[in-house]
């Protein structure tokens, strides 16, 4: 951004992200503090004149990625009266605005915009023509940031969501490495658990658990992952009973977005009763449709396909399909690493 100023002739360069939803600048770049500009003056005009500036609302009239200069569109008079220029621009040395709305979806809307010094020329057909050869690649960052941001804000709820949860969260690699451990599982991974933390990967009380744990980690990370139980209960040892679900972790889970290598997700549970658990929350914990949730709570509570498709009235080839889609999203292979699955998700 700075490079491009510079080929422009203009001292500033602002750079905006503006809720359609309440008018307010949700996030900005600007170089301000590179000669000086009092940075009150910038969050003033963020704050209080941005979604009323006239130039901003010349810009909302006209197509993504279109080029405005000020002074063709904006007369002299019309200046004079605007509090934007006549309080912000003019007093702090600023004269012409070439600007453009690089993005517009329907939650927020991007603007870019340099300013001249006062005692420079108007902006003309060869800055413009240099802005609208460079306009694809504006548009294109443009876009790229805005994901980026919602990604960013999507990780960081998701994760505060995760802090607070009962169960213990953690995300594995195929050799066991703990890459994320929440709160829950780190409580539940101190003695006397059967599960504890050696040199940051997971580790089982008993040899014999902790090669099934190793397994159950592989498949989860391969391709096509597969889910899998061990409840170490099975521990021919005394340590507090857990029942630990591996579970394959999409690329597109929050999760999943900061690590190249595939990962998986591990549940660390007490055992108990699953039949408080409400089939809206299973679909949203496990991505679930609602109809793929009632038939595992169906399947977890003891009841076949065949029962399923009498309750929800439809054929029992259609219940079969959705066993199939329910396999195929948990990555699961058996009903009763279904059950076990559902029992990680207890909410006590």
């Amino acid at each position: 951004m700075d490079a491009v100023r510079e080929a422009l002739g203009a001292r500033l360069f602002h750079f905006f992200t503006l809720s359609n939803e309440d008018s307010m600048v949700e996030n900005s770049v600007d170089n301000q503090g590179a000669f000086g500009l009092n940075a009150e003056k910038m969050r003033e005009y963020e704050q209080h004149h941005a979604s009323s500036d006239m130039r901003i609302r010349i810009l909302m009239s006209l197509p993504t990625g279109q080029v405005m200069l000020d002074h063709e569109r904006i007369s002299a008079r019309e200046m004079s009266r605007d509090v934007v220029y006549s309080d912000i621009l003019w007093p702090n040395g600023f004269g012409s605005t070439l600007g453009t709305m690089l993005r517009d979806d329907s939650g927020s809307r991007d603007f870019m915009g340099f300013m001249r010094p006062s005692d420079h020329t108007h902006y003309g057909a060869d800055e413009k023509l240099f802005i609208e050869h460079l306009m694809p690649t504006l548009v294109r960052a443009s876009r790229i940031r805005a994901r980026m941001n919602a990604l960013s804000r999507q990780a960081s709820l998701g994760i505060s969501a995760l802090e607070t949860l009962v169960q213990g969260v953690a995300v594995v690699d195929a050799q066991c490495r703990i890459h994320y451990a929440n709160p829950a599982a780190e409580r539940l991974m101190t003695p006397p658990s059967a599960v504890s933390v050696v040199h940051r990967r997971l580790r089982c009380a008993d040899a014999e658990l902790q090669t099934r744990l190793e397994q159950l980690a592989t498949q989860a990370c391969g391709n096509p992952g597969r889910a899998g139980a061990v409840d170490t209960s099975l521990s021919s040892t005394r340590a507090a009973r857990l029942v630990v679900t591996v579970l394959p972790l999409k690329s597109s889970h929050l999760l999943a977005s900061s690590w190249q290598k595939p990962l998986a997700l591990v549940i660390l549970t007490i055992p108990g009763a699953v039949s408080a658990l409400d089939h809206r929350l299973v679909s949203d914990m496990l991505g679930l449709s609602p109809t793929e949730a009632r038939l595992l709570l169906l399947l977890a509570a003891g009841k076949s396909v065949k029962d399923f498709a009498l309750v929800e009235g439809c054929s029992w080839h259609t219940g079969r399909a959705h066993m199939k889609n329910l396999m195929r999203k948990t990555g699961c292979h058996r009903q009763v690493e279904l059950v076990q699955l559902l029992q990680a998700l207890q909410v006590e």
